[in-house]
């Protein structure tokens, strides 16, 4: 099987990397509003809770806003890799790819193997000694919990492909969308609210640059997200 990249594909691919992007940045939101009763901010690569929250939530309350986000991940990579499965048709595993891939797993993997990321922090916010003398079990532990969730969906795309040029570009998939995605969204967007570009409040804490762009992807997953489906084409491939 061979990976064929069309612009309408990578711009169906991209709105997706972005739209996981929100999803699971607003997750974060709308869980963080049911614990805390109150809503919070929400710019383009970061998010907060509202001003009492910081006093008020339980342990086990800021381990559900932090989790929340990353298993919204976790479920679309899951989805991505049951749709790899080898009796699929070709459709299915293209749609597979491009899910296990737009939820930025290598940002993930990272984040953990340096001790952060939402999972680790929720391990911290839970099993963390107050002398932080056990803190590299703990990020051992959140790296193993990312490992375990990522690697199989990887292996069963990376094992898709056919060719060195081939398993080349399942690395560029996995390395490039996380920071496509930093450029866009904390290179551009961000400096786009600070530059006062939409920053109109919809309601408190969401400006219109935030719903705007949600709305974007939206849209263009629905005129042209078919061509999430179209990532593989069969031929024979020289190793």
């Amino acid at each position: 099987m061979k990976i064929k990249l069309s612009p309408l594909y990578l711009l169906s691919f991209f709105a997706l990397v972005f739209l996981v992007h929100e999803i699971h940045d607003w997750i974060h939101v709308l869980v963080a509003r049911a614990v805390c009763g109150c809503w919070g901010t929400k710019a383009f690569d970061y998010w907060t809770l509202c001003a009492k929250s910081w006093v008020s939530v339980s342990n086990q309350g800021n381990v559900l806003i932090t989790m929340a986000g990353p298993l919204f991940n976790y479920l679309v990579i899951c989805w991505g890799w049951e749709l790899m499965q080898p009796e699929n048709e070709l459709h299915q595993k293209s749609l597979g790819f491009s899910l296990v891939f737009a939820s930025l797993p290598f940002p993930r993997i990272m984040g953990a193997l340096a001790g952060g990321g939402d999972e680790t922090l929720a391990l911290k916010q839970i099993f963390l000694h107050a002398d932080g003398g056990n803190r590299h079990i703990v990020s051992l532990v959140g790296l193993l919990f990312v490992l375990i969730l990522t690697l199989p969906a990887l292996y069963r795309a990376f094992m898709l492909v056919a060719g060195l040029w081939g398993k080349l570009m399942v690395v560029a998939f996995l390395v490039l969308p996380g920071y496509i995605d930093r450029l866009v969204v904390s290179g551009l967007l961000n400096k786009m609210l600070a530059k006062g570009i939409l920053v109109h409040q919809v309601w408190t804490g969401f400006s219109q640059g935030i719903m705007v762009w949600l709305l974007l992807l939206l849209i263009l997953l629905v005129v042209i997200g078919r061509y999430l489906s179209w990532a593989f084409e069969y031929r024979e491939v020289n190793l």
